[in-house]
């Protein structure tokens, strides 16, 4: 019952694109504050937006991971986002799911341990701006943190230990070329011509990929979307500029990132083109032996996560594991009480386990 009080508190603090940041903030202090923790608060300087760390004991030995946005209300909800609501067992509210219902587990998970027992510490951290850009996390990352051996990353998962995913690797290339008249054209000189001769070469390139297969992953090999091309005004205008937009799912960061910044380099020469990469997020797949402890716990066995998480910006034994059912960014997304519950036991099981 104590999770699903703290979610009721969570919900109602209205966190879309971090909108009440501080607020939010301000309850995460004054709850661990209130259980005896020590609390640090790093304000971006630009944004004034804040990650928590709040921290107990020395030589901590595990850390939860958390944030604090949400995204916006879609149309089709049957109850007040902000209101937590419960309906034939499940909890209905913005975020319930993406993750304050995670957040509420393991918060209630510590408030629950015998905390003067424990041989070794443990660290909470709530982060913003996870649904966009990972600017908390960065943030976090680039401070003087040292993140314990072990890390919980409460995102719902349905109560599936997530052991791993995928890197992400996201190029912006700009091809130039000279304008002129579609009649009277420069050989080499169209950058349309240019970036769709670089487009050739990497899809010859993503079918080599493939050819490596990594059976961890659902998708078991590396791949490349194109996901925007903007070039040329006119039909009979030769165009002096495309923009492409390039990302790469990467299966071994370290085997495939050196590779894929070769072929790049090397499609991109004689065409004009530049590139900017805006994402280098690396690869990983825990095989420490707590996944057998989770999997054990959870009857389900460990698998790679479907996308990005901020599990991803740090090293370390890292398991991504959370309630569900997974209903995030949708109308009426909900967890179940049971599943809320069975997160908190199991955290709070992990938490004894690794600092008694």
């Amino acid at each position: 019952m104590f999770a699903k009080e703290i979610l009721k508190d969570l919900v109602a603090i209205d966190t879309i694109a971090d909108k009440n940041n501080n607020q939010y903030m301000d309850y995460i202090e004054n709850f661990f504050k209130d259980l005896g923790f020590d609390v640090k608060r790093l304000k971006n300087a630009e944004t004034g937006k804040e990650v928590t760390v709040a921290s107990w004991g020395e030589n901590p030995a595990i850390g939860f991971l958390g944030h604090s946005d949400t995204v916006a209300v879609t149309e089709g909800w049957i109850t007040d986002p902000h209101v937590l609501t419960e309906k034939d067992g499940m909890l209905y509210g913005l975020g319930a799911c993406d993750m304050k219902g995670g957040m509420a587990a393991f918060m209630a998970a510590i408030a629950s341990t015998d905390l003067k027992r424990l041989k070794k510490g443990i660290k909470a951290y709530i982060t913003y701006d996870e649904e966009i850009m990972f600017d908390g996390i960065k943030d976090l990352v680039n401070s003087s943190e040292s993140f314990p051996p072990h890390v919980v990353i409460a995102e719902p998962t349905d109560m599936i230990p997530m052991i791993g995913s995928k890197g992400l690797l996201e190029y912006i290339f700009t091809f130039t070329g000279v304008t002129t008249h579609s009649s009277t054209p420069i050989d080499g000189k169209s950058s349309n011509k240019n970036a769709v001769r670089f487009l050739n070469r990497m899809m010859d390139f993503e079918e080599e990929l493939r050819k490596t297969p990594s059976p961890f992953f659902g998708v078991p090999y590396p791949t490349m979307n194109i996901g925007i091309i903007k070039g040329g005004t006119s039909i009979n205008k030769v165009p002096d500029k495309t923009t492409v937009y390039l990302d790469f799912r990467i299966c071994d960061s370290q085997s495939e990132y050196p590779l894929i910044r070769e072929t790049v380099d090397k499609a991109l020469e004689g065409l004009d083109g530049t590139y900017e990469i805006i994402n280098d997020i690396p690869s990983f797949q825990n095989k420490s032996p707590l996944v057998e402890v989770y999997e054990e716990k959870t009857g389900k066995k460990g698998q790679p996560f479907f996308g990005i998480t901020e599990g991803s910006f740090f090293d370390g034994d890292r398991v991504i594991l959370g309630p569900g059912p997974m209903t995030a960014h949708e109308a009426n997304e909900h967890i179940s009480a049971e599943s809320l519950e069975a997160s908190s036991r199991i955290y709070k099981e992990m938490i004894e386990l690794l600092c008694r």
